[in-house]
């Protein structure tokens, strides 16, 4: 009798739990907006990452009995945070594009400090992704959940903070000119972790607020907050370190055009993001 429980194959499918993966997948496709299935064709084309060619043959791989329900399960969910986060950071890019040019525009190319990019790139930001995340359920094949309320909120409350830690000058500029690159380092940590610590903690007080499973928790408050002020910081200095590398102005007290400063900015504000995000996949951080 053991020995027959210990040669019993448990990969064999059956079909209650193919039908539970398959329903699975299939709402996940179902949900892709616009940037979802931008990523996900980026992913079939470079054979990076979990696409759902790689999902559908998960599916034939348990229906094969080669891998277990729970291996398959994994998989597919893995397929559907992944879709979610890339899906938000196209969002946010696209997001503190906006909020770096308005701001920008406003002050005239002059430097932002942090009341003025609140001032500005707030409201903008907010607008912007909201309206983006709005597009982007609206071209899914999920009907009616263009306009959920409680996710535009969280979208605009979201987007006014990235509006904001995008539209704040770094101060990089000034290593440039200063042809320190110590300054640039310096001063690329400085912002980023006052931006990761802002978008941590609001992060974590807006997840409390709308999601009905989350409740408040100093202790994990501290982790989300100090966790992105980790990752933005190391980032930013990173950043810091290639634009002052990647210039041809070092040392030069050079004055640039209002489309000189968003293309500059943006550039370095969407590098921050990516690079964060790759470094909490790296670094297996949550936050």
């Amino acid at each position: 009798m053991v020995e027959a429980i210990n040669n019993l194959n448990t990969n064999v499918p059956t079909v209650k739990n193919t039908a539970v993966l398959e329903a699975k997948f299939s709402d996940i496709k179902d949900k892709q907006g616009f940037l979802g299935s931008i990523w996900n064709g980026f992913k079939e084309i470079t054979g990076t990452g979990l696409s759902k060619s790689d999902c559908e043959s998960t599916l034939e791989k348990y229906k094969r009995g080669e891998i277990s329900f729970d291996e398959a399960l994994e998989i597919i969910e893995s397929f559907d945070k992944k879709q979610d986060e890339m899906s938000d950071l196209g969002a946010n890019i696209l997001t503190g594009i906006g909020a770096i040019a308005a701001a920008t525009v406003a002050a005239s190319a002059g430097p932002i400090g942090w009341a003025f990019a609140f001032a500005k790139g707030a409201p903008i930001g907010a607008v912007l992704k909201t309206g983006i995340k709005v597009l982007d359920r609206a071209s899914n094949n999920k009907k009616g959940d263009e306009f959920d309320t409680k996710q535009m909120a969280k979208d605009a409350i979201s987007g006014a903070i990235t509006g904001t830690t995008s539209a704040v000058a770094s101060g990089v500029g000034a290593g440039i000119k200063a042809g320190k690159i110590s300054l640039s380092i310096k001063n690329g940590t400085k912002c980023g972790a006052q931006c990761g610590a802002l978008a941590g903690s609001a992060s974590y007080m807006t997840d409390v607020t709308f999601d009905d499973d989350k409740y408040f928790n100093i202790g994990d408050l501290v982790k989300r907050t100090a966790t992105s002020t980790f990752v933005s910081g190391t980032v930013g200095g990173f950043v810091g370190a290639g634009m002052y590398g990647l210039s041809n102005n070092v040392g030069q007290d050079v004055s640039k055009t209002v489309s000189q400063t968003i293309v500059a900015d943006s550039t370095s504000s969407s590098s921050r993001k990516i690079l964060g995000s790759a470094e909490r996949t790296a670094l297996a951080f949550n936050a």
